[in-house]
């Protein structure tokens, strides 16, 4: 939200942390619109279904990801990262899908603005403040369509455009495709920043969101979506393919040391080796 794909100051940082350790490695960055600036504002504007379809021909138009790949996902690129392994059928697959600080349960407030002077941002949280709900809102803000409001649930259900589908929140409409998707990752790992205020509830990083008085959080155990099982997340549990870790810091303030030394070669050097002989791995 606010990043573009490879501005030195913003995921050319990330790049650069992951080819300093993995030298070899090719690390693409998905990036939507034909400009920087697009891709910044795509991260507040647009429908984020048609964002994930983009990512997808991108991905699947690069030969040195067709056998598979690593995926870093940070912000609510972790919840796209994961709706394009569920709906990307034909694309190639992930193989541990790591995401930072993500919003897999949505949020109950409008997301802070990191960046004080970033108008996109401002102008999101002010749309977004006069109904999430609302179809043009839906249509237009990308914040919105991963807005939940746990006072009003089955508004939520009705009007979603985005996350109650990729969690299989609605009973009708049950993808089972979906949930066999996100049982194919050797590893799904959930960061959650220790001193999160951009997220509301930080839970939501790990999969637990508020309860329907919004007065305690439900931890991702209690939860229907994991209960139930309907996107698999209760199986990789189960079958040691789910971590959750907790970084110290605030929202998207990446630790460097903490990067190298336990998400990199723990789940991004265990690279997916093509006939061209290297590393692949993606982020958002």
């Amino acid at each position: 939200m606010g990043d573009s794909c490879c501005n030195k100051d913003s995921m050319g940082y990330i790049t650069e942390l992951i080819t300093n350790e993995l030298p070899g490695a090719f690390v693409h960055s998905v990036s939507i619109g034909d400009t920087e600036e697009d891709d910044r504002n795509a991260g507040f504007f647009g429908i984020v279904f048609d964002q994930i379809a983009q990512a997808c021909t991108q991905i699947k138009n690069i030969a040195l990801l067709r056998d598979g790949f690593n995926a870093v996902g940070f912000s609510q690129g972790g919840q796209f990262l994961r709706a394009y392994a569920e709906t990307c059928a034909d694309g190639p697959k992930i193989y541990n899908l790591v995401t930072y600080g993500s919003q897999h349960m949505g949020v109950a407030d409008a997301p802070n603005c990191e960046n004080k002077g970033d108008a996109s941002c401002y102008l999101m949280r002010s749309i977004l403040r006069n109904g999430a709900y609302l179809g043009w809102v839906q249509n237009r803000v990308v914040q919105a369509q991963y807005f939940k409001d746990p006072l009003n649930y089955e508004l939520y259900l009705a009007k979603s455009l985005f996350l109650a589908h990729i969690n299989n929140e609605i009973a009708a409409s049950r993808n089972a495709s979906y949930k066999e998707a996100i049982k194919t990752l050797n590893k799904l790992v959930l960061i959650k920043f220790g001193d999160e205020a951009t997220v509301v509830p930080a839970e939501s990083s790990w999969f637990g969101y508020y309860d329907d008085e919004r007065k305690s959080i439900v931890e991702m155990e209690n939860q229907a979506l994991y209960i139930e099982d309907w996107i698999g997340i209760r199986w990789l549990n189960e079958n040691g393919r789910l971590e959750r870790i907790t970084q110290d810091g605030g929202h998207m303030q990446i630790d460097e040391e903490f990067f190298k030394n336990e998400i990199i070669p723990k789940y991004l050097a265990n690279a997916i080796i093509t006939e061209e002989d290297e590393s692949s791995l993606v982020k958002q």
